[in-house]
């Protein structure tokens, strides 16, 4: 058994492209997976691999999601999947981690479907913000918060060369916890 999360983008900010956390759930029940939870209303599931599905692919899964949420709510939506382990390994690589534990709402980790190769960013040209790439993810520490910083997420995916969603410290840590439950 595999514990997993989706992790919807974009998706329930300021009324718009509305998926209601009940409709990811019937989705992913629809694919056959199990012991599913949602945290939030902004797109994060946490759920048990269907066994009948064979080897565990992400890209796969996140595909089946994004497919079953077109047809069932007529919305285009990116869909990064995580395992627990790959969470766990996220956490445990998080170079802010003294910044997190003082203040989780302003350290961000964004999750990109794709290793970023080469990410173009000079994060000082946007202000006080630190970003560091790890592979399919991106930390970024936001000292004077998030909501006004010219480091925006469109900053972040171009950068990337792809679109990314991404969770504050605080949620990260809480999907960790849904996962370990269901582990």
């Amino acid at each position: 058994m595999t514990a997993a999360t989706a992790l919807l983008r974009g998706v329930n900010v300021g009324g718009r492209r509305k998926v209601p956390m009940a409709d990811l759930r019937a989705v992913l029940e629809q694919l056959g997976h199990g012991d599913i939870a949602t945290h939030l209303n902004s797109g994060n599931a946490v759920f048990v691999v269907s066994e009948g599905t064979g080897a565990f692919d992400p890209a796969t899964v996140s595909a089946a999601i994004a497919t079953g949420l077109r047809e069932r709510l007529s919305l285009d939506v990116d869909v990064v999947v995580r395992t627990s382990a790959q969470i766990d390994a996220v956490i445990a690589a998080n170079p802010f981690d003294d910044e997190a534990r003082a203040d989780p709402g302003h350290v961000l980790v964004v999750f990109y479907a794709d290793p970023v190769r080469d990410p173009m960013l000079d994060a000082s040209r946007h202000g006080a913000e630190r970003v560091v790439w790890d592979g399919a993810h991106a930390y970024a520490h936001y000292p004077d918060g998030i909501g006004r910083s010219r480091l925006t997420p469109d900053v972040l995916d171009r950068a990337a060369g792809q679109p990314g969603t991404g969770r504050n410290w605080r949620t990260v840590l809480a999907v960790q916890e849904l996962l370990r439950a269901r582990a």
